[in-house]
């Protein structure tokens, strides 16, 4: 008689358990239908007619696609002999150095400052995280007022300083450096605080000052979180505009400082070109994508191979 109740107590614990998991499944399910149809409209959809066109051409005369792909690479095998896109791709490279590296570096500081709460240090996060809540073009807007009319009113400055064609670039590229260290600052800052107070103190009864904690402790702690940024950064190189859309729209002052972002851009707007561009764009949008999956692999295989060290 024991051995049988136990063998109905074992049948029922064992059938609660499986209309349990079932009933997780189920609630699991429901709660990823929503994100998963996104993803299926909004990337994959999107991204798969964009592979589509890339192979096609359009005609402006009957509003139609026809596959064609030999003219894409004619047009794009013509542009690589010219002086512009290759400064187009230097430019790109640029904004992906300052926004990686001064950024990158800037960020960990501030955050390793803000970890630290020296003094000021709500009031710097505050502002650092400010362009994460305020409207992008908002926020351009207050910008090119401040350099504008605030700055030459405090400092001799000139007023045209953002249209200037030797000044404008650097300048913005200063702005999307800083509008940066919001999601940085805060990730870092959060990485940072996982840090084990018996490392940090082992590190003080060593001798440790707040220079040698930072880059030998906090820097090497942390380092899988500013290898997912730089190896993100990579991805995308050719895909940045650098907010040069949001500052000047389809005339920037100089036509030299123009990225491929940018580039593709103003391309697929419709007042400069309408759709006949829209084939071309997506054909110069897959090569960048083939240039920059082995440069993001690249990145990723030389962090890998630090964080085995």
């Amino acid at each position: 008689m024991e051995a049988e109740a136990k063998k109905v107590y074992k049948n029922v614990n064992s059938s609660k358990s499986f209309a349990r998991n079932k009933g997780d499944i189920i609630f699991y399910c429901v709660l990823l239908v929503i994100p998963l149809i996104q993803i299926a409209i909004f990337y994959f959809g999107v991204n798969f007619q964009s592979i589509l066109m890339s192979f096609q051409t359009y005609s402006t005369t009957s509003n139609t696609f026809t596959w064609d792909v030999s003219k894409n690479f004619k047009d794009f095998a013509e542009e690589l002999q010219s002086v512009t896109f290759w400064r187009m791709v230097g430019s790109s490279f640029i904004v992906w150095i300052l926004t990686q590296v001064a950024g990158t570096v800037l960020a960990l500081i501030l955050s390793y400052y803000i970890y630290k709460k020296k003094p000021l240090c709500r009031f710097f996060k505050f502002v650092l995280f400010l362009p994460s809540i305020i409207p992008a073009l908002l926020l351009v807007l207050v910008f090119r007022f401040f350099m504008t009319e605030a700055m030459p009113a405090f400092f001799r400055v000139d007023k045209l300083i953002m249209e200037r064609p030797d000044t404008f670039f650097w300048i913005v590229t200063g702005f999307t450096v800083w509008i940066s260290f919001g999601s940085q600052v805060l990730v870092y800052t959060g990485a940072m605080n996982q840090v084990p107070e018996e490392i940090l103190e082992a590190g003080k009864i060593d001798g440790t000052n707040s220079f040698t904690e930072f880059v030998s402790i906090i820097i090497p702690y942390i380092a899988p979180t500013i290898a997912t940024f730089v190896i993100v950064g990579v991805a995308t190189i050719f895909t940045n505009q650098c907010n040069l859309y949001s500052f000047y729209g389809n005339k920037i002052p100089n036509e030299d400082f123009k990225t491929i972002g940018y580039y593709l851009y103003r391309m697929i707007d419709q007042g400069a070109y309408g759709m006949s561009k829209y084939c071309y764009a997506s054909f110069v949008g897959l090569v960048s994508t083939f240039v920059a999956v082995p440069l993001t692999m690249i990145v990723r295989k030389i962090f890998s191979k630090i964080g085995d060290r």
